[in-house]
């Protein structure tokens, strides 16, 4: 039908699969042409205008840069479940729901295993992280994973559970902004340490070592 764009009705050819394999390799390539033409510039483009620190642009404009697949697949995968249970099909609707829970599970898999392993690998020098910012993504991640578990448990999403998740985004949010604001007044305050040196952003560290070169 019209939810499945009529691929369905090649499914059973073997120039259908073909045709899905092509559809599939061309989305993969528009994507990548979109990230690299127009979403990194215009990530960088917001850094340097509006000041934001890297890890606020990477949890906020990157991260839903990063999710509209995501965002597309889920919202797709509702309406087609609900397109069937209207019509009476629940095998099709829980096989939809599935496939979309299925996207943020893999994605979330696919960011904190094959993405770090392979940025490992092809790196040319060592790659310094900080502790801080690691250990609070790390501990927002398995704290939203328990809130999923929690909501998903007895196989249905009430509005409460999903406002939770949402307001669990916007503390990370909160919390992201403030960090290094408050981790300067400690230092200052009770530490009695010097205020550091404001860091340029990697945005314009690239940008003059790129006119240098």
């Amino acid at each position: 039908g019209w939810e499945n764009l009529c691929l369905d009705s090649i499914d059973g050819a073997w120039y259908g699969v073909l045709v899905e394999v092509l559809v599939l390799l061309y989305s993969f390539a528009a994507v990548a042409i979109i990230a690299d033409s127009h979403l990194v510039p215009a990530l960088e483009t917001l850094c340097v205008r509006w000041g934001v620190r890297e890890d606020v642009a990477g949890a906020s404009f990157m991260a839903f840069g990063s999710a509209a697949p995501e965002i597309v697949i889920n919202t797709i995968s509702t309406l087609k479940a609900m397109v069937a249970r209207e019509r009476g099909s629940s095998q099709n609707s829980s096989d939809d729901t599935a496939m979309g829970i299925g996207a943020i599970i893999g994605s979330g898999m696919i960011a904190f295993t094959a993405i770090p392993g392979a940025c490992s690998v092809c790196a040319s020098e060592t790659l310094l992280l900080k502790r801080r910012p690691l250990a609070r993504d790390v501990g927002f991640y398995a704290l939203a994973l328990a809130v999923l578990c929690g909501a998903m448990s007895d196989g249905a999403v009430e509005m409460h559970e999903a406002a939770s998740m949402v307001l669990l985004y916007g503390c990370y949010l909160v919390v992201v902004t403030i960090s290094s604001r408050v981790r300067q007044l400690y230092r200052i305050r009770y530490l009695g340490r010097a205020e550091p040196a404001q860091q340029q952003s990697f945005v314009l560290q690239n940008q003059s070592t790129g006119s240098l070169g």
